[in-house]
């Protein structure tokens, strides 16, 4: 699904809509699970003898169903690998992707040859993954909706990473299942905190037998973070907040995240606000033009724009954009810098791991003098600002 009508959008919306399922699921969190996990939500890592155990909380299931166990077993230990389709080869060595957000994981842990095939190719952002396209080293095994099993089947694969969205056909997890593959399940799209998403390179550390490293980069990152958001803590106040007027209407709604979603905690933490923005939810909350743009009258800033990268587009959308102080003023930024012709977006695939370069762009929109001050001349990564 993600696939279909493009990568940033699609992603975007479900962050967006899906992060309210976590109101639902907070009962599995870490008081539950080993001290391995403690920011993701929709996973655990369980240290166990004889074998640790990998755990996924799946979003569309709402009964005692919806968390699946996968038993992290020696690869060459194939007499217990048999008796059960959820038990995974460790260290696994071939992978299909259904997502390309799970590549810049990978990646990181220098275990990109462990990709093997693909859905949605089209879409990918990374130079070393395109490479490996055109050399045929990754096969295109087509989109989640219709997969090519026979050719998922033929690569005889260690592992299918995979994800289920609440509401949709997930039907193909179970056909792959019953084919004999053995799928992973991977939520990471629902994490609502920044740093949650950031954590599955332990979900990745564990597939590939590299806890230790991946916990060094997780820990290293997420100090990054939180170090660059309490610096720009002591040097502003409440006074000195950044009104931020987010996204475009969908379908005639306005979608607007609440104060809990990933956007808006890297907002808040940037020292910005979203206008409209619920607080205490997770939820999208569905808008009218009309409060909108009443609110984006006083907006300091606007953000996340679709896949627009010209003011001139923005006002041919809809004349009345341009009434905004802040169009007029040039204070206009989208998070599709890094992007492909066809909507394939690196906000989305590198962006995950790389949560505090995404939070020196935000600081650098909201308060540039201070990026100047702490940053240097340091440029916008993944955002750039509309001419």
């Amino acid at each position: 699904m993600r696939r279909l009508i493009g990568i940033p959008l699609l992603i975007a919306f479900l962050v967006f809509l899906t992060c309210g399922c976590r109101d639902n699921k907070a009962q599995h969190n870490s008081q539950n699970n080993s001290s391995l996990v403690s920011y993701a939500q929709y996973f655990q890592i369980i240290e166990g003898t004889p074998y640790d155990t990998l755990v996924s909380i799946n979003n569309w299931e709402s009964s005692a169903d919806n968390i699946e166990k996968y038993p992290l077993i020696p690869r060459d230990n194939e007499e217990e690998l048999k008796k059960n389709i959820y038990a995974i080869p460790i260290p696994i060595e071939s992978s299909v992707s259904m997502s390309t957000s799970y590549l810049s994981h990978l990646k990181l842990l220098n275990s990109a040859s462990c990709v093997k095939a693909m859905s949605g190719v089209a879409f990918v952002y990374d130079s070393l993954y395109i490479q490996m396209i055109n050399n045929d080293k990754i096969v295109d095994i087509g989109s989640d909706a219709s997969p090519d099993y026979e050719k998922i089947i033929s690569l005889n694969s260690d592992v299918v990473l995979a994800y289920g969205i609440g509401g949709s056909d997930n039907s193909y997890i179970k056909k792959l299942r019953s084919l004999g593959q053995r799928v992973v399940i991977i939520n990471d799209y629902l994490e609502g905190h920044p740093i949650a998403k950031l954590e599955y390179l332990k979900f990745f550390g564990a597939l590939r037998g590299m806890l230790p490293k991946s916990d060094s980069i997780f820990s290293e990152r997420a100090n990054e973070y939180f170090n660059t958001r309490e610096l720009l803590a002591s040097k502003i106040d409440s006074t000195q907040t950044t009104k931020v007027l987010i996204n475009l209407p969908f379908k005639d709604i306005w979608y607007v995240p609440g104060s809990e979603n990933y956007t808006s905690l890297m907002v808040k933490d940037a020292g910005g606000e979203i206008l409209g923005c619920r607080v205490g939810s997770t939820i999208s909350s569905q808008e009218s033009f009309e409060k909108m743009f009443s609110l984006g009258m006083s907006a300091d800033v606007w953000i996340n724009l679709n896949n627009f990268s010209t003011l001139q587009s923005i006002e041919i959308e809809n004349p009345m954009y341009a009434k905004f102080p802040m169009f007029r003023n040039g204070m206009l930024f989208n998070n599709n810098k890094r992007s492909t012709a066809i909507g394939g977006s690196d906000f989305w695939e590198t962006g995950a791991v790389e949560p505090a370069e995404i939070l020196k762009d935000l600081i650098t929109i909201f308060h540039p003098q201070i990026a100047k001050e702490e940053f240097g001349d340091r440029e916008l990564k993944y955002y750039q600002q509309l001419k």
